[in-house]
């Protein structure tokens, strides 16, 4: 019974130990905190609603876009195997019509060149959803604001926004000012023309692991 009971413990050990080796980032770091709609054309009862995007999964990709550029780019930047950079993605983004990432206008007007940025997290879904309708092209920007790990002690100036729409193909780049980022909590607050797959570029970031 002695050796029953020890044998017990010894498993249930091994079980804790392999748990705490193996266990995966928590949602907070992957996946941007409280996101929600400050004004839009949308209804009150619309929520924003974040989700991962398994880039090695075809079949997820399949049911997220018919976009085979941002299905490229969701395979390169989205697989945790990769330490994935802009020009890696150049092809894809040419398909985009971003055709020099070395001369990007984004949202706001300026240009930029992407090669100087890094990316800091994986592309998530940011979406609008009423129950089981999902909107990615409302009537109008939405403003929202969001919680991004990846922005904490981070420098407004050094940040850029990707964001594609997955039924359009449509592409931004979104710049920030001082007074939209709150480094202490990583808090954005920006105006999206359209949702769909965002990250964050880092001009001062470490290519992201």
């Amino acid at each position: 019974m002695k050796k029953k009971v020890m044998l017990g413990v010894i498993a249930a050990m091994v079980v804790s130990m392999s748990a705490t080796v193996f266990a995966a980032p928590s949602i907070g770091q992957i996946i941007p905190e409280n996101p929600e709609i400050i004004t839009s054309t949308l209804s009150e009862d619309w929520k924003l609603r974040v989700e991962t995007i398994d880039g090695t999964d075809e079949k997820v990709l399949d049911a997220y876009t018919k976009i085979e550029a941002l299905k490229s780019i969701l395979r390169t930047v989205n697989d945790e195997k990769n330490k994935p950079t802009v020009e890696q993605i150049e092809d894809a983004l040419k398909e985009l019509k971003v055709e020099d990432i070395h001369n990007v206008e984004t949202k706001s007007g300026e240009k930029i060149d992407l090669t100087e940025y890094k990316f800091t997290t994986q592309f998530v879904d940011l979406a609008a959803v009423l129950g089981d309708e999902v909107v990615y092209t409302p009537d109008g920007e939405v403003e929202a604001k969001i919680a991004f790990e990846a922005a904490k002690d981070k420098k407004a100036e050094d940040l850029v926004i990707m964001l594609v729409n997955p039924e359009t193909s449509e592409i931004v780049f979104i710049t920030l000012g001082e007074d939209d980022l709150d480094p202490k909590t990583g808090e954005i607050k920006v105006k999206l023309p359209f949702l769909g797959a965002i990250t964050i570029l880092d001009k001062s970031a470490e290519t992201a692991e």
